[in-house]
């Protein structure tokens, strides 16, 4: 659900937090500084990142959105940079992703120290667009691991959160689309992810990270288990929206697919093939 800030808006004589799908002010404040922070909160409180495994490799996919101002940061990263002026040639993009302490809806599943190591391998790791590698376009440049209350649940769950610049003077193109895509809540990240071992969360054996399913126990190769990646290392992260089409009901997944595999198999790096990339993107178009 978009939101933004509007000043002088119907009856709020401040600054008003809107939903610009309806129009209906969700908030009125006295200082530009309290709409941001309104603002940052309504957009912390998104769904569940998406997690997809392919190959020896798993993306977590989750929303992300364009900030101007550190006020708009969640409160987590803004007190790093309440104080600092934010680069104007750079479009700065936040984003949260993987929780912890329970299991998502595919089964994964992260305890806080796995979140540590993971958090701690985000910073500096490139931007890129629609996971092409070959054509970095920004880098992460804060993380935080900070403590967020579920939906009907009592206990404060751990997830990590990341901050990241598009050189938007480089490439002021991408910057547009960017722009265009946030505009239409279809603004995601996606995180490039490899793991140590991997832990069956039924009889707790642990296994290497790219164990066969003939080697693991019978709860995993099943699919029966909530499975724990053990120290995750992010590898880098893509921006994702459809190529000059921000909303996602008009995008053409196979074309997409097609310029991803083009890009992508002529490094050594990783094997996607169009079915492949069309059931990644086919999973983060449909939520």
């Amino acid at each position: 659900m978009p939101f933004s800030i509007k000043r002088n808006y119907q009856n709020c004589t401040g600054y008003a937090v809107v939903n610009t799908d309806t129009g209906a002010v969700k908030g009125c404040h006295d200082s530009q500084k309290k709409a941001g922070a309104h603002l940052a909160a309504l957009r912390h409180n998104v769904e569940d990142a998406i997690l997809t495994e392919i190959g020896d490799k798993f993306y977590a996919t989750a929303r992300a959105y364009i900030v101007h101002e550190p006020e708009e940061l969640p409160r987590e990263l803004a007190s790093d940079w309440s104080s600092q002026r934010l680069n104007d040639s750079f479009l700065w993009i936040a984003g949260r992703y993987v929780q912890g302490n329970k299991a998502n809806k595919n089964g994964h599943y992260w305890t806080y120290d796995d979140l540590q190591v993971g958090e701690a391998s985000i910073k500096f790791t490139p931007m890129n667009v629609l996971h092409q590698w070959d054509r970095p376009v920004g880098t992460f440049v804060e993380t935080k691991i900070v403590h967020r209350e579920q939906a009907g649940e009592n206990d404060l769950l751990p997830e990590i959160q990341a901050l990241g610049v598009l050189w938007a003077a480089n490439f002021p193109d991408v910057a547009k689309a960017a722009h265009e895509a946030h505009d239409a809540d279809a603004l995601w990240y996606s995180m490039e992810c490899v793991a140590e071992n991997m832990q069956c969360m039924t009889c707790e054996r642990i296994f290497p990270y790219r164990a066969a399913a003939h080697e693991v126990c019978e709860h995993l190769a099943k699919r029966e288990s909530a499975r724990r990646f053990i120290n995750p290392v992010f590898l880098g992260g893509a921006l994702i929206f459809p190529p000059e089409k921000p909303a996602w009901g008009d995008a053409d997944v196979t074309d997409v697919a097609k310029t991803l595999t083009e890009a992508i198999t002529a490094r050594d790096t990783a094997t996607l093939g169009p079915a492949e990339w069309e059931h990644l993107m086919s999973l983060v178009t449909s939520n």
